[in-house]
């Protein structure tokens, strides 16, 4: 019998491997505004946030905080234009429609702008049950409130949410899904399984060519 009932999965790192083009954007956008780099190191901190906090904590380093809003627009601007340089996760297609096929339902919460997440859907050819996106939420993650209200979507009524598998790629990401009860399973796109388990993922895989772990465990 498979260990989980229902799946939600982050986006960014998690279905797509979107996260250099995101780093690259707020690059770009900081040095057009700023004639300033910002560090890799500092960059890759901020993977996981959401993508006003990361505006938010930019524009606050360089003392400019009232750029923020500026900075977001043109690092979405950035991103969509970048669109078709962002490739899936090997074996996630093949994942969802094998999902679809046992009638495991399943959606995405992710930090990402509603916008980008319809539009790299769309472009890779993806349906889903639902998604939800940074409009979606009071309290982004690492807030729990992201995947509590995707498993109302779910329509997930049981008290126990530990059989509802949420993929992530982040220690942010992870801390949100044990905040809610549900069973965080690393996607070591950006990191290795050790800081994610570290973060609280209960296993993890490369990527969803990891047939063994995903046949045991959902089909």
């Amino acid at each position: 019998m498979a260990r989980f009932e229902a799946v939600l999965f982050d986006f960014d790192g998690v279905i797509v491997d979107s996260t250099p083009v995101h780093l690259a954007g707020w690059a770009e956008a900081y040095w057009e505004f700023f004639r300033a780099k910002v560090e890799p190191e500092i960059l890759e901190s901020l993977v996981g946030q959401s993508t006003a906090a990361i505006g938010a904590l930019l524009s606050n380093r360089i003392g400019r905080p009232e750029m923020k809003s500026d900075l977001v627009r043109r690092k979405a601007r950035y991103v969509l234009d970048h669109l078709s340089d962002i490739p899936m996760i090997a074996g996630a297609k093949d994942f969802l429609k094998k999902l679809s096929a046992h009638k495991i339902r399943y959606g995405i919460a992710s930090n990402a702008p509603r916008g980008f997440i319809e539009s790299a859907l769309n472009k890779h050819g993806l349906h889903t049950e639902f998604f939800l996106g940074l409009e979606d939420y009071k309290f982004p993650k690492p807030d729990p409130e992201p995947y509590l209200i995707g498993a109302q979507r779910l329509g997930w009524t049981k008290s126990d949410r530990s059989s509802i598998a949420v993929f992530e790629d982040s220690a942010h990401g992870i801390h949100a899904a044990v905040g809610a009860g549900m069973t965080a399973i690393g996607v070591c796109s950006q990191h290795p399984p050790a800081f994610l388990e570290n973060a609280g993922a209960k296993a993890c895989i490369q990527d969803f060519r990891d047939l063994a772990y995903l046949d045991e465990n959902f089909f």
